[in-house]
């Protein structure tokens, strides 16, 4: 879709003003919307402005293409506008070509070009409603480019589990010692998991151990913001300055930065020049480096620190979380509520924390005590009802399939690699074990196997047990989730 502006609002940057109204000016510019296709053709007009002003003559160029007013760009199709329709006339019939041919090259493309007509506003207009200048310029240069840091996300609110403890301690360490520990850490899980957290604890953990420290948290989308207003308003020295003089960088969401190239070259070389003074990098994002569509430089520096990943918490670390959450609001929560609220949720903290703030408001409200009755009535038409927990082979499969960090289709499929053929025995050994399968229907689970397969499998893990000390563990762990409702 192409970008569109409303001409009557804009004015002619290139044509010389007084200082009052080029303060109006700068107070009135519409607010173009965070378009990178704008802001290229902002910088391509620039580049054709230079060098067409040295291809004809100066009483032309001042008179009929400096004033022209570049307006929409949607990839494809640029929109000018001229300030009149003879103007117009005599820019299509005189300087088109040489316009085209300098953007064409400058963008790679072939553009079409096409000229409109744009009236300025009228300058009474402008003067009336302008701020004074030195207002206008201290809020620009004094504008903060770190997002705020919420006190309520600690390293000691945070609920430690196995699904995210390395993450956890990657980013103490780099809090304590940031620069030496690791550097880059990049985070990364699904939405409500904790990233956001730990971003925040380590900007807090730093800043309380040096308070001049300057810490700088942002999101992938603010960073583009920033970026593209730099680039709207002739600022990019000044964009640079503020990123580059940081000692501490935590960027959330990167992936909001992917399929923008041109704020993706900027990012590479703002985290070049951190990374190479060892100021702290920490990133996080929705999805693994691999898994980003960024470019490959930016992929390579990611995953040369420590990546560390943020699954879905298990049974014991949800309770953990209701728990914490319900001292913390001076909230009483029998156990048997915290129980069915952790079965009930299972993937997102956010959606954890949201239901109990929920139920503790309604029982509150109806001066009712809280019980898991309540808790069903409150929580179950909301969040859907707890479907019921059935340990049989599909759900022992999931599981394996989660801590082997493999698909099922692999695990039922025929393909024999080592860790495929491990995987696949300790399925067959724990559905033996923990369900009331028989040998034909476990077998015929795991992709229509006979029954003297399941036999090996089991046989192989048993024997196993008695000298690997890891895989014992693994299966302890995996027995676990499974009799307390699943992974």
């Amino acid at each position: 879709m192409p970008v569109c502006y409303n001409l009557l609002r804009r004015v002619n940057l290139n044509r010389p003003t007084s200082h009052s109204e080029d303060t109006a000016i700068v107070d009135r510019q519409m607010h173009l919307g965070e378009d990178e296709e704008y802001a290229v053709l902002l910088e391509a007009w620039q580049h054709t402005l230079s060098v067409i002003s040295a291809q004809v003559n100066k009483a032309s160029f001042e008179t009929w293409i400096k004033p022209i007013v570049p307006i929409s760009f949607d990839g494809r199709v640029v929109t000018l506008g001229a300030t009149t329709v003879f103007a117009r006339k005599w820019i299509e019939n005189k300087h088109l070509k040489a316009i085209k041919s300098i953007m064409d090259a400058f963008t790679s493309s072939d553009l079409n070009i096409q000229i409109v007509l744009a009236q300025p506003e009228e300058p009474a207009i402008l003067q009336e409603k302008a701020p004074t200048p030195a207002r206008s310029r201290k809020k620009a240069e004094d504008e903060p480019i770190s997002l705020a840091l919420n006190d309520r996300y600690t390293f000691e609110s945070f609920v430690v589990g196995p699904s995210n403890r390395l993450a956890h301690a990657s980013c103490c360490a780099v809090a304590d010692a940031p620069g030496k520990a690791y550097n880059p850490v990049f985070l990364y899980g699904g939405p409500g998991l904790g990233k956001t957290h730990l971003l925040h604890a380590i900007g807090q953990r730093i800043l309380q151990n040096k308070p001049n420290a300057h810490v700088v948290y942002v999101d992938g989308e603010t960073f583009t913001h920033h970026y593209i207003s730099s680039l709207r308003e002739h600022k990019n020295s000044e964009f640079r300055r503020k990123y580059r003089n940081v000692d501490v960088w935590l960027v959330d969401d990167i992936q909001f930065i992917a399929g923008k190239d041109r704020t993706e070259e900027e990012f590479f070389h703002t985290y070049n020049a951190l990374y190479e003074t060892r100021k702290q990098i920490v990133l996080s994002s929705d999805r693994p480096p691999k898994d980003l569509q960024l470019d490959t430089r930016l992929l390579s520096r990611f995953e040369c620190g420590l990546v560390a990943d943020i699954a879905e918490p298990d049974l014991e670390t949800r309770m953990a979380i209701l728990q914490q959450k319900a001292f913390d609001e001076n909230m009483t929560l029998p156990d048997d509520v915290v129980l069915y609220i952790a079965r009930l949720i299972r993937s997102n903290i956010r959606a954890l924390e949201g239901a109990l703030v929920k139920l503790h408001a309604y029982a509150s409200l109806m001066k009712q005590p809280v019980t898991s009755i309540l808790a069903q009535d409150v929580l179950g038409g909301y969040f859907g009802e707890s479907k019921p927990y059935v340990l049989d082979p599909a759900a022992v499969q999931e599981a394996v399939c989660k801590e082997f960090n493999i698909s099922p289709d692999d695990l039922n499929g025929s393909r024999r690699t080592k860790d495929l053929v491990l995987a696949r025995q300790v399925a067959m050994y724990l559905t033996r074990e923990l369900t009331s399968a028989s040998l034909i229907t476990i077998g015929r689970a795991f992709g229509g196997r006979d029954h003297s397969t399941v036999l090996h499998a089991c046989a192989k893990v048993k024997g196993l047990l008695a000298t690997d000390a890891v895989l014992v563990a693994t299966l302890q762990e995996l027995s676990k989730r499974l009799r307390n409702g699943g992974c």
